[in-house]
């Protein structure tokens, strides 16, 4: 049976485990990355619309630079990968906390064991959330530097699952994306909390 995300809340009682997305989910980095990829393309001369972002802006790097430029060799997107990590390190100071995700994480801090489960690379990952003063809530976090395949396959879920010793009856995800809650689906999650309906 598919996966309806639920509506925003606090965790049901008898969870034992928190998962979170970061990007768009625990921190508004969003808005920051649409508009270093705006620049990025720009320089190929492809014109980011907002059509467009909504469609492909959680997908792994390699697709999504595709879908703007299908003709990108190998080496064009890494060098891409690697101007967006570098802008976003310069850019920090822009992020801002969902407060009312976080404000779940600092609640059952030390209550639930927690990890972050997100589709970004690790170094970008864990300096949004020291940006915000959040990094040291969670027991694990784990990126796309962790697994083979990013979401939307389940191997995140899967290993954020793993590293708390929880089931996927026990464990609460939290996220913002359609791509997320399929991960969070092919998982096998049993309850998926959409952080946009609040």
């Amino acid at each position: 049976m598919p996966i309806v995300p639920a509506p925003f809340s606090d965790p049901p009682a008898d969870a034992r485990a928190l998962l979170f997305d970061c990007d768009g989910t625990l921190v508004d980095t969003m808005g920051l990355y649409r508009s270093i990829w705006v620049e990025l393309f720009a320089e190929h001369g492809f014109t980011l619309t907002d059509e467009w972002w909504q469609a492909t802006g959680n997908v792994p790097i390699e697709p999504f630079v595709r879908a703007a430029l299908p003709d990108a060799s190998d080496e064009t997107i890494a060098k891409l990968r690697i101007g967006a990590i570098t802008l976003f390190g310069e850019r920090l100071h822009r992020l801002e906390p969902m407060e009312h995700v976080v404000d779940i994480a600092r609640r059952f801090h030390g209550v639930l064991p927690m990890a972050v489960c997100s589709g970004g690379f690790r170094q970008p990952v864990i300096s949004s959330l020291k940006a915000v003063g959040i990094a040291d809530l969670f027991d694990h976090v784990v990126t796309a530097d962790d697994v083979q395949c990013s979401k939307p396959a389940p191997d995140l879920y899967l290993l954020g699952m793993e590293l708390l010793g929880v089931t996927t009856e026990e464990v609460v995800v939290y996220e913002d994306s359609e791509t997320g809650f399929a991960s969070a689906l092919a998982a096998g999650v049993a309850r998926v909390i959409d952080v946009r309906l609040t």
